[in-house]
């Protein structure tokens, strides 16, 4: 009825539509901003705090644990409150965890408030894209799905412009605070607009509220006369999805395990856990993020910029570049559809992560040797034995060198960074030696050795630029379809019924690999080097991407409600395959209803008007009646659907909480560059910092389920606002860590909350037509709060005032909250909710609103709410429990509803099972891929490249993270044209490529890393630093790698030594301990030039001449992720689970991501030191290769397919096979060679063979 040919006809935007997808979407900035703000606050705090490795990874996975957590439970809180207060509730975690992490006074309060931030992640991470794709029409919602990551590409932007803005605030108490302060404004804003949210439609349904449903799914289609009808079919086809479900719900079953049993539902959760888990394993938070938390900037200042505002600003600009990338995704998902752009983005990706393995490569080969031997070294300086490449890698070491020497090869030292006698270290200056304190040494080129340098962490090649250049492909190609279609997919594919827990699960997944990918970084670039771990992560992504093209389908143009169909086609995905069946068995489901209804209407009025009417002109009266019926069929065929005010009002409310998500998650990769130093952060409370916020996402993530399905999608997103602008508060005041971690953890509840409601709250109320769309619109924000957080990092850290810029930083995510809060009362409730709840009015009312009040949209309203009614009917044996269970459920299903707990329902039902599985897989993937190794990493990574400046680091990070924005951007556009499959498995390609390449820089970088044979002045017998080259020095955070840039041969100039120390607190990464690279001058003028002329101190990498592979490796990653697996895991996510299983489903796949994420977040600089970073890379990119595989053998293709019919999708058999949607004829009902309005009185009894009674 809504198809010509094989187009869904497209609708208006109606005002609520808007609304909706820009609330939902909104909730990915504040998870873009605050896993990347932490990037830049870090370097602030970990100094202020004077927190060790330990605190600094505490810090970070804090945030990544909670979200990993919260999102596994946001699937129960979506079923059981709704979508909508699922996005309320992260929202007030994020606020809350602002509010700590503000005002946080030491470290434990940091860890506290990016635990809160974790909550708020996980809780909006498995409620988004639910929520979008329940909510937004089929032919727009990939575009809107994809939206989330854009969202948060854009928040982690912001993170790095903020980062890098405040980086210039002289007080640095204030700036980190600022930092994370700031990520509230935004879940302010968005809690200002959350009354007027709907909740998903849906969900209501799912509750029995069909008048409320129907009231929703009116409000996003129109109150046209088409849009009514587009209303009423939605909601019919949401009833009788919720009817056909009823059978898997009312037992109380583990949802989980409801999800396993069948066979959709399975097949849905291994695809959307498949692309979350390989959007972590392309290791897009080790190229862009994961470096964001504890040293933002390494990539660039690897590309010879050290300055850290610099290079803060060129890590906002790479963020920027995220950014960008994301929303060109959004403009290709409807376009190129799921599966294309998702494989374009993965190809570019892995080709991003080879080159970035090249480089790391090559500068590891042409590293400086540390053969200079330093004056006065102590007895044993470990650091001497190294090069410049492996002094990089010990945090003990720096290399110290004559920039300027004719034979700069020989003038390179590995010692130990400088410790003075009460314990202070400094990074920047060498224990002893040319370039340590007390031979007059600066890092500035002044005085009486100009031209020492000492490098701290990374190693200066002429090939330091490839890591740059391989970061901004990677991130740019990331950012177009791994990026957001990971979440557009795991927001649509699940079936009704598990969409909430498999979204849950696949959101678990993402973030559990997020924090694998960051905690295993470091640990495996040491045990394989940097090349390795980006080859390890390129191989990963390879092992995705054909597991993606196996398993993935297609779910472009496909109604969320029919993706189940899909899914229900073989395992390995055929496009004609796969559309054949899906034609089959929504022609046999939809011609019965429609034409049982239609018969029933026109057989009762008939004989009515007959029986009382005899004569001619009565019987003219019965013709006119039949046409008049005829005629809205007729409307529903042949108008076009626009978008209403609340459409566009709900999806722009919806949408504008992937801001906040990106910005918090973000920003605090430039805000931990001051926290750190401000609170003296060590390791483990900067890892406690970044992992709350996840962490709590995580939980809340996964409780969210359960807040969605008990309260609707509206309250959660409401207090997902409220939970932003209070971490936002607690953040920017924080005095302390564990008021910081406090505040993040609000966050992460916040962003929890919201990264499980907003795609069901959108697949719910958009329709079909725009749901994919609406629905990759979340990512799309949360990129752009990623490079927003970028962009802030960078601009702020210009502030003179550290103390205050970080604060900023935080501060400023809650603007945009604050926005989306004051729209908040005009945003509806999902009309599945609604009709779920038994508000079959209220759910009538919403539809009309969004499908517009003419004829058409009243029309379309009352077709959604009978649909949608029609999908989830039962009778309540019990009147106790009316308005807790979907009314229209069939009885002799009830007990199964009833008596299960839903994981245990999604587990047992097979289409549920199956939906879970890719969802989960989607987002369990989208973390595999190491995207937030990538992006917390970023900054990192383009230091190795040579780009020393923190500032200007920054900045190309946030260009890297606005390649992430515009490639999620991109898998917007491409989402409905390529479709869900072919979307993301473009983009695991370029993700694994994108990996292989940073493996193969990095191991590239260990091979040619100079040796660390120089010998220091006055250097200690006991530096640990001494023994290692550039590459292993840049692995140890004691260490950094002093080398003679101008040397000879300056591969004879290195050495490997103790950074800048008093006694065990770190002075600065910049100097040595001693030798060349240490300070010139005392402490007091800290920013002086090293002890020795040309010496250059590399701290955390190792500079060679091919150092900007790995950049040119993450930019190529982050590109190829933003366009599909970055967005399409929440788009599959909100929409393939069915309508009784959405919370769920969406929650557990939510849950997945941010537990995924949690784990590569705290497993990454293990990993690197264990396997060396190039083998923590190519085994990411092994774990993408793995998801691809899974994903293309599972993964079906919802583009077009309406939200009540995923699930016939589901149905099909495990292995996809794409054949259906070609000739998918999902409401082809009418037979083309027929006219389709009959002009001839019918007295007689239609045949009514297949009707019910």
């Amino acid at each position: 009825l809504m198809m010509d040919s094989d187009e869904i006809t497209p609708t208006k935007t109606t005002p609520t539509l808007i609304f909706l997808c820009v609330m939902a979407v909104m909730g990915g900035f504040p998870i873009g901003y605050f896993t990347t703000i932490i990037s830049g606050a870090m370097l602030i705090i970990q100094s202020q705090f004077l927190l060790d490795d330990h605190w600094l990874q505490i810090i970070v996975s804090t945030t990544v644990a909670a979200a990993a957590i919260f999102a596994l439970l946001g699937g129960w809180f979506n079923q059981r409150i709704g979508r909508k207060k699922v996005i309320l509730v992260s929202c007030l975690f994020y606020i809350i965890g602002c509010i700590v992490t503000s005002v946080a006074t030491n470290k434990e309060a940091i860890v506290a408030g990016r635990f809160l931030h974790g909550i708020a992640i996980g809780l909006s991470s498995c409620t988004v894209p639910p929520y979008l794709a329940e909510c937004v029409p089929t032919n727009i919602r990939g575009r809107l799905l994809i939206m989330f990551p854009v969202l948060i590409a854009l928040g982690q932007w912001a993170a790095c412009i903020f980062a890098a803005s405040l980086s210039y605030l002289q007080d640095k108490n204030c700036s980190w605070r600022i930092m994370f302060g700031i990520g509230g404004i935004p879940v302010l804003i968005k809690l200002f607009g959350f009354p007027f949210m709907p909740e998903s439609p849906r969900w209501l349904v799912s509750k029995g509220y069909i008048d409320e449903a129907f009231k929703v799914l009116k409000s996003i289609y129109g109150k046209t006369d088409k849009g009514i009808a587009m209303a009423q079919m939605n909601i019919n086809s949401m009833t009788e999805v919720d009817h056909a479900e009823a059978s898997h719900t009312r037992k109380r079953e583990c949802m989980l395990f409801k999800l396993l049993r069948n066979r959709a539902s399975r097949k849905a959760l291994i695809v959307g856990c498949a692309l979350q888990i390989f959007q972590q394993l392309s290791a897009v938070n080790v190229v862009m993020q994961e470096k964001y938390y504890y040293n933002s900037d390494d990539f660039i200042r690897m590309g010879g910029i050290k300055n850290e505002s610099t290079a803060m600003w060129m890590s906002a600009v790479i963020s920027g570049a995220n950014f960008f990338g994301t929303v060109l995704g959004v403009y290709l998902i409807e376009r190129l559809g799921r599966r294309s752009l998702v494989f374009f983005s993965m190809l570019g990706v892995i080709v991003g992560l080879l080159l970035m393995g090249i480089g790391f490569q090559l500068i590891s080969i042409h590293a400086m040797p540390g053969k200079f031997v330093e004056a006065n070294p102590p007895m044993v300086d470990l650091c001497s034995e190294f090069g410049c490449d492996e002094c990089s890698y010990d945090s003990k070491c720096g290399f110290c060198y004559d920039s300027s020497a004719n034979n700069s090869q020989l003038t390179g030292a590995c010692v130990s960074i400088y410790k003075n006698d009460s314990g202070i270290v400094s990074s920047e200056y060498a224990l002893y030696g040319r370039c340590s304190p007390k031979n007059g040494y600066n890092n500035m080129g002044n005085g009486n050795s100009s031209n020492l340098q000492f490098e701290y962490g990374f190693c200066s090649t002429r090939y330091s630029p490839i890591p740059i250049v391989a970061m901004t492909i990677f991130m740019c190609f990331f950012s177009i379809g791994l990026g957001g279609v990971p979440w557009a997919v795991n927001a649509e594919i699940y079936p009704n019924w598990a969409r909430s827990a498999g979204n849950s699960l696949g959101t678990f997944s993402n973030w559990i690999f997020n924090l694998l990918t960051a905690l295993t970084f470091l640990t495996l670039s040491k045990k394989i080097t940097r090349q390795g771990v980006f080859f390890m992560y390129a191989g990963w992504l390879t092992l995705g991407l054909v597991l993606l093209y196996l398993l993935m389908p297609e779910t472009k143009g496909v109604s969320i409600d029919n993706i189940e169909s899909i899914l229900e086609g073989p395992w390995i995905y055929k496009k004609s395959s796969n559309y054949k069946h899906q034609r089959r068995v929504e022609s046999e489901k939809l011609s019965i209803l429609c034409s049982c209804n239609i018969q029933r209407k026109l057989f009762t009025s008939s004989v009515a008007l007959f029986e009382t009417n005899k004569t001619v002109g009565n019987v003219n009266q019965v013709q006119s009646n039949q046409n008049g019926l005829l005629k809205v069929l007729h409307l529903l065929k042949s108008s076009t659907m626009r978008c209403s005010s609340t459409l566009i009002l709900l999806s722009t409310v919806a949408v504008l909480s992937g801001f906040p998500l990106g910005y918090f998650t973000a920003i605090v990769s430039g805000a931990m560059l001051i926290i750190r130093e401000q609170f003296h952060l060590n390791d483990q409370w900067q890892q406690l910092t970044v992992s709350t916020t996840v962490a709590s996402a995580a939980v809340f993530s996964l409780v969210g389920g359960w807040l969605n399905h008990k309260f609707g999608r509206r309250k959660i997103i409401l207090n997902a606002c409220l939970f932003y602008i209070i971490g936002a508060i607690v953040t920017s005041v924080a005095n302390g860590k564990e008021v910081l971690i406090f505040g993040r953890l609000i966050h992460g509840i916040a962003i929890g909350l919201s990264s499980c409601t907003i795609p069901v709250y959108l697949a719910e109320c958009v329709p079909t037509n725009l749901r994919g769309r609406m629905l990759i619109l979340f990512p799309v924000l949360i990129t752009f709060g990623q490079w927003i957080a970028c962009i802030f990092a960078a601009s702020f850290s210009y502030m003179q005032d550290k103390n205050s810029s970080w604060r900023i930083m935080y501060s400023v995510g809650g603007v945009p909250v604050l926005f989306q809060l004051m729209s908040f009362p005009f945003m509806p409730e999902s009309p599945r909710w609604l009709i779920s709840k038994g508000r079959k009015e209220e759910a009538f009312r919403v539809l009309k609103s969004i499908y517009g009040k003419n004829d058409q949209g009243i029309a379309m309203a009352q077709v959604n709410v009978e649909s949608i009614t029609e999908t989830s009917r039962t009778t309540d044996p019990n009147p106790e429990n009316k308005g807790n269970i979907p009314f229209l459920l069939l009885n002799d299903d009830y007990e199964f509803v009833r008596k299960r707990f839903t994981l245990l329902k999604m587990l047992k039902k097979r289409t549920a099972r199956k939906a879970l599985i890719v969802g989960c897989a989607l987002q369990m993937f989208q973390q595999l891929s190491a995207v937030n190794v990538v992006m917390y990493y970023s900054a990192s990574i383009i230091r190795m490249g040579g780009v020393r400046n923190e500032t200007t680091a920054m900045w190309m990070s946030a260009v890297t993270s606005a390649a992430n924005f515009l490639g999620t951007v991109l898998g917007a556009y491409l989402i409905e044209r390529l479709g869900r499959r072919l979307l993301v498995f473009l983009s695991l390609t370029g993700v694994i490529f994108g990996l292989l390449l940073m493996g193969i820089g990095f191991h590239l970088i260990s091979i040619h890393a100079m040796p660390g044979k120089f010998v220091e002045a006055n250097r200690p017998a006991n530096d640990h630093c001494i023994p290692f080259n550039c590459d292993d020095c840049s692995y140890d955070p004691n260490c950094g790698f002093c080398y003679n840039s101008a040397a000879y041969h300056p591969q004879l100039t290195g050495t490997c030594v103790s950074i800048s120390k008093n006694g065990s607190e770190i002075l600065s990464t910049e100097y040595a301990l001693y030798g060349r690279c240490s300070k010139k001058v005392n402490m007091q003028n800290f920013k002086s030039s090293y002890n020795a002329p040309n010496v250059q101190f590399d701290y955390g990498f190792c500079t060679t001449p091919y150092s900007w592979i790995p950049i040119l490796a993450m930019t190529s990653f982050l590109c190829f992720f933003s366009i599909g697996l970055g967005g399409i895991p929440w788009t599959v996510n909100a929409e393939i689970y069915p309508n009784w299983a959405r919370s769920c489903g969406n929650s557990m796949a939510t849950f997945v991501n941010w537990m995924f994420n949690l784990i590569t977040a705290q497993t990454f600089l293990t990993l690197t030191k264990q396997i060396t970073r190039e083998g923590v890379f190519f085994m990411y990119s092994g774990f993408t290769v793995f998801g691809t595989i899974v994903l293309y053998l599972l993964m079906p293709e919802t583009k077009g397919v309406p939200l009540d019919n995923i699930e016939t999708i589901l149905e099909g058999p495990w292995i996809y096979k794409s054949m259906s949607i070609e000739n998918k004829g999902f409401f082809n009902v009418v037979p083309e060679n027929q006219p389709f309005v009959q002009t001839t009185p019918a007295l007689t009894v239609p045949k009514m063979d297949n009707c019910q009674n």
